[in-house]
């Protein structure tokens, strides 16, 4: 198990038990969390961008992603695709994911969505999106937000906002919705 879930079961155990929650501070909970929750996201838009790109490098090598940790004092990931980024980044207790696209030699950078930490009555961290209000984890966090910018670029997020909330029995619309 990852040490987020870890940390998460040893709440929920502590809990049943009728322990009152540690002396940490939220500044303290959330940090923890945070970090936890950047590490994860790295590891799987890694592992997800290194096989799209073997998928992707025979035919059209120019749709290959290449992926950075940002440092310090922002720290961050941040996918390259021809002339065009998105960067997740932290901002307090906030990703803030925004495109930046290279035209004329000058970049034209904008704000995607935030997903914001909040501290639940249970003493846990939720992670929820701030364009559709979406409990997200890492992997969720890849698969139904990031993941556009492999397939569609800059383009993704574009359409994105256009696009109503979605909802589980609209799946197959919207992925037909959005197709190129």
């Amino acid at each position: 198990m990852k040490h987020s879930e870890l940390l998460w079961i040893q709440n929920m155990a502590r809990l049943a038990c009728g322990k009152t929650a540690p002396g940490n501070q939220p500044t303290e909970i959330l940090t923890q969390s945070f970090n936890l929750f950047l590490e994860e996201l790295t590891s799987t838009l890694h592992a997800h961008v290194t096989y799209f790109n073997d998928l992707v490098i025979q035919e059209r090598p120019e749709l290959a992603v290449r992926i950075f940790k940002l440092g310090i004092p922002r720290s961050g990931i941040m996918l390259l695709r021809g002339k065009e980024k998105l960067v997740v980044q932290n901002d307090g207790f906030r990703l803030r994911v925004r495109i930046v696209q290279i035209q004329a030699y000058q970049e034209q950078s904008v704000d995607a969505f935030d997903v914001d930490a909040f501290i639940n009555p249970e003493g846990s961290v939720s992670w929820v999106t701030s364009h559709d209000k979406q409990r997200v984890n890492p992997l969720l966090l890849v698969q139904e937000y990031l993941g556009r910018f492999m397939t569609f670029g800059a383009q993704a997020f574009a359409r994105n906002r256009a696009q109503p909330v979605r909802h589980g029995s609209n799946l197959a619309q919207e992925s037909t919705a959005i197709a190129p």
